[in-house]
């Protein structure tokens, strides 16, 4: 396995929900599970630490996922949205047709999907529209940077959040939150496909921090029963 495969294997591990919050991450079990050497593995983590999705990994202390507070989780989506801004602005630029029949196929899929799937499978359908939308943009590096973030922000929205709330959403909530994101990329599509920079990115930040907008009243909440 290539230390890229053992970077990727292991974030989705990380971030699969597996793992309490705040608990610490060993790398020896950790290289134990993937069945690789402890390098790799001692590698990602480091990665992981300095781009600040896990907190840690100094001398004699451990590595451990975040238990993350409102404000972290603001900053978070306020990074994100940022990034992700700027991919829709290049991706009206720089979009082929396919890039956009693509994401178009996508909303489809997601639209047709609404009050329907289960959360597992909203989640990797709305993954999916974002890297694509990611790659779309035609910069390698920018692209790479929003697909290393969207693994802790949908931990972050799709796991986290969950354990935090108080109350799960109704099921109308739950369909009017999800029709509310496919108008959303629709949206954003539309801009990109008529090469309007300016809508693109700014409906693609109001996107991301709208989905925040949740969690981090959920994050609220556990912080003040705590």
């Amino acid at each position: 396995m290539s230390d890229n495969e053992v970077h990727k294997k292991l974030s989705d591990l990380i971030f699969s929900g597996e793992f309490e919050r705040g608990s610490n991450l060993v790398e020896r079990n950790l290289a134990s599970r993937l069945g690789v050497s402890r390098i790799p593995v001692r590698e990602t983590l480091t990665r992981l630490v300095a781009q600040g999705a896990l907190q840690g990994g100094r001398k004699g202390e451990g590595v451990r996922l975040r238990r993350y507070s409102a404000e972290e989780i603001r900053q978070l989506y306020e990074f994100r949205a940022m990034l992700e801004g700027g991919i829709a602005r290049a991706a009206a630029t720089n979009a082929s047709q396919a890039d956009v029949l693509r994401l178009t196929i996508i909303c489809d899929e997601m639209n047709a999907s609404v009050g329907e799937a289960t959360a597992e499978r909203w989640g990797i359908l709305d993954r999916r529209f974002h890297e694509a939308l990611s790659e779309s943009c035609r910069n390698d590096r920018t692209s790479e940077a929003l697909k290393a973030l969207l693994n802790e922000c949908f931990y972050v929205f799709y796991i986290l959040s969950r354990q935090k709330s108080r109350s799960e959403l109704s099921g109308e909530e739950l369909v009017s939150h999800q029709k509310l994101a496919v108008d959303d990329h629709l949206a954003i599509v539309g801009h990109i496909k008529a090469r309007r920079e300016d809508e693109a990115e700014s409906h693609s930040k109001l996107h991301i921090l709208r989905s925040a907008d949740r969690v981090i009243r959920a994050a609220i909440e556990s912080d003040l029963e705590n």
